[in-house]
C-alpha cells in the first residue's frame, strides 16, 4: 500500500499529496491519504468522489497530533510498502521529515519526499526510495542560490544526494522538462513545446507518473518520458491531466544518457 502524507490540505487548498493520490488513481494505484489538518473538508471531498481511501486526523496542529500520525503511520505501514511526503509542512517544524522518514525505515518501508526543506539532506543516509527536487530547492540545499548553474552542475548535484544514500533523485527542471539521476547515470529529458496555462499539480504529476511507472518495472528512461508528457498535459490544462491526450506528447521526448564523467 502506498500512505500519502499530506500536510498542506487546507479550507483552500487540497495539498500536493492528494494531487499525488489523484494521478495514481488514474493509472490504478490504491493510496491512503493521511495528514493532520482542521479543515480537511475540501480534500476529503474530492478524495471521497475517487474512492481514494483517507485517515486525516481532523485536529489543529500540534506535539500531541503530530505523535497521533507518527503511531498511525507505526502501526499501519508494512514491510514494502510505500510512503510518500509531499507539499510544505503547516504549522510543522521541517525536522518532522526526520520522524516520518525513520519511522519508515523501521518498518522497511519506501520513502518518496517532495518536499521544499533542507531536511531532506539529513535523511539521505536512510536510503529513500526516490527524491523529487527542483531547481530551486536544489541550489537552496547546497546553498548555491547565487550562482549561476548549468543544468549538467545540477545534475552533479542531484547526483551527490545518491552518494549519500538516495536511490534514484528525479530533477525537475521546468520548462526544460526533468532527469532522473541514480549512481551510475542520469537520463536527461526536455519538455515538449506546449501552450502553458499553469503549473499547479504538476510537480505532482510528475512524481506520481514516475512513481507509478517504477512499480511496473518501466525502464527509466521510458519512465521519465511518459513522466514528462503527463506532466506538460497538466501545465497546459486548468485541471490535472486525464491521461487521454499523453501519448501525442510523449512521442515528442527524447531522453539522453549522462554519465558522471560526462556531467562533470
Amino acid at each position: 500500500m502506498i500512505y500519502i502524507v499530506n500536510l498542506e490540505a487546507n479550507q483552500e487548498q487540497i495539498g500536493e499529496g492528494t494531487e499525488i493520490a489523484l494521478i495514481l488513481k488514474q493509472l490504478n494505484i490504491a493510496s491512503v491519504v493521511t495528514g493532520i489538518s482542521s479543515n480537511t473538508q475540501k480534500a476529503k471531498t474530492i478524495l471521497k468522489e475517487t474512492n481514494i481511501a483517507t485517515h486525516f486526523i481532523e485536529k489543529e496542529v500540534s506535539a500531541k497530533t503530530q505523535q497521533e500520525l507518527l503511531d498511525y503511520l507505526k502501526d499501519n505501514l508494512k514491510m514494502s510498502d510505500i510512503l510518500v511526503v509531499a507539499g510544505k509542512f503547516m504549522g510543522i517544524d521541517p525536522v518532522y521529515l526526520i520522524d516520518l522518514a525513520t519511522i519508515a525505515a523501521k518498518n522497511m518501508v519506501h520513502t518518496v519526499v517532495d518536499v521544499p526543506y533542507a531536511t531532506v539532506l539529513d535523511i539521505l543516509p536512510l536510503h529513500p526510495l526516490l527524491v523529487k527536487p527542483n531547481q530551486t530547492e536544489l541550489k537552496t540545499w547546497y546553498d548555491k542560490q547565487n550562482e549561476t548553474l548549468s543544468i549538467k552542475d545540477e545534475i552533479n548535484l542531484a547526483h551527490d544526494m545518491v552518494v549519500q544514500g538516495a536511490d534514484h533523485v528525479l530533477l525537475s527542471l521546468g520548462a526544460d522538462g526533468a532527469a532522473i539521476v541514480n549512481l551510475m547515470h542520469a537520463y536527461l529529458a526536455a519538455a515538449p513545446a506546449i501552450e502553458f496555462k499553469n503549473d499547479q499539480g504538476t510537480g505532482a504529476t510528475l512524481l506520481a507518473t514516475f512513481l507509478a511507472g517504477m512499480l511496473q518495472n518501466h525502464m527509466p528512461v521510458r519512465n521519465l518520458a511518459d513522466s514528462i508528457a503527463a506532466a506538460s498535459d497538466t501545465a497546459r490544462h486548468e485541471e490535472l491531466t486525464d491521461f487521454k491526450q499523453v501519448p501525442e506528447l510523449q512521442k515528442l521526448i527524447m531522453a539522453e544518457k549522462i554519465t558522471f564523467e560526462e556531467a562533470e
